[in-house]
């Protein structure tokens, strides 16, 4: 099956196209042309050059393409311009979507997110759990509620959803989730709110995502989990995993949308990536605890515990000076359980 990867330099398509290599799939892989390819290159990947504004390279790309994995999405630095931001998403979307008809694509895995799952009265969220409109708790999400409604309407070719949760493991070189896992090794205390956070090993996301894009059959929308955390309890374990102080307690909802909006304002202005962002606000004060078991049952994913993921990305990001050198701390024994948990309890 012939396999094009969107978005291949990115911290889960680096994932996904070692996931697809270990299931004897070589993928091309698309890349944007100012993107870093140097971990492509040590791969010995093939790359074209593919950027979601230009749709004549999506469709050369897609040219002879069975299977698209696209896990370019928009993602938004900033929720200052929230017609923008969904303008700028829809619009890239359906330039995939239409080279992907042009090319006679036979399936599109489109990546989506965790964000798009609705509360569940039964208590854990599954796949069966879908916001009906728009969720309105903020740029991030009605954005992937958007995204991930017109890929699903999509009738040319056959579209799979996946929904992982916050992505953490080697290769997060743009330090994304895993600024979290940087910020307590470096002793860096952030002012944060409490809620639920779904994490998954990136390296399992994309083995998920690899067999639910290449099976014959495989369940249309497949959400990624290795477990539900509550952000402060988590952020407690991890101050005590790299020998820092405990974390201040969480601040209120309210007071972290305010602090978040002044501080993507201020990082505008001044060109720089904000300290607190409101997509990370909204996610962490809206996220729900998510029963990902489906990708188990239908896919074969086995989750790896938390605790061997932050062993994996540890050894990573040192190797990388991402942060600091090993130092002697006690061992989190709460940080190994991988199965849900509902949310009132701890990690």
């Amino acid at each position: 099956m012939n396999a094009l990867v969107l978005g291949a330099a990115g911290f889960l398509g680096l994932n996904l196209v070692d996931a697809l290599r270990d299931l004897g799939v070589d993928p091309l892989c698309a890349r944007r042309r100012r993107t870093n390819v140097i971990p492509l290159r040590s791969r010995k990947a093939r790359m074209v050059v593919a950027d979601l504004d230009d749709p004549a390279s999506i469709r050369a790309a897609m040219d002879g393409i069975d299977v698209v994995f696209h896990a370019a999405g928009h993602y938004p630095r900033h929720s200052q311009d929230a017609l923008a931001t969904f303008e700028t998403g829809l619009r890239q979307l359906d330039n995939v979507l239409e080279a992907a008809a042009e090319a006679g694509v036979s399936r599109l895995v489109y990546v989506s997110s965790t964000a798009t799952v609705a509360p569940s009265p039964k208590g854990l969220s599954d796949e069966s759990d879908q916001f009906l409109t728009s969720p309105g708790f903020g740029v991030y999400h009605d954005l992937k509620w958007l995204m991930e409604r017109r890929a699903s309407a999509e009738d040319r070719f056959e579209i799979r959803v996946a929904c992982p949760g916050a992505c953490i493991g080697p290769w997060d070189l743009r330090v994304g989730t895993s600024a979290l896992l940087v910020a307590a090794a470096r002793h860096v205390d952030v002012p944060h709110p409490d809620g639920i956070v779904a994490l998954v090993d990136g390296m399992d996301a994309a083995r998920g995502i690899a067999a639910q894009g290449l099976a014959e059959r495989a369940p249309d929308r497949v959400l990624y989990a290795g477990g539900n955390y509550r952000l402060h309890t988590l952020r407690t374990a991890l101050a005590l995993r790299y020998g820092g102080s405990l974390p201040a307690p969480p601040i209120g909802a309210a007071e972290a949308e305010a602090r978040a909006d002044t501080e993507e304002r201020r990082a505008l202005a001044e060109r720089r990536r904000p300290e607190l962002s409101r997509e990370i606000v909204d996610l962490v004060v809206h996220g729900v605890p998510v029963d990902a078991s489906l990708a188990t049952r239908a896919l074969g994913l086995q989750y790896t515990p938390l605790a061997q993921t932050l062993d994996r990305y540890d050894d990573w990001a040192r190797r990388m000076r991402i942060i600091p050198p090993s130092i002697d701390a006690p061992s989190v024994e709460m940080l190994s359980a991988p199965e849900p948990h509902p949310p009132e309890q701890s990690p």
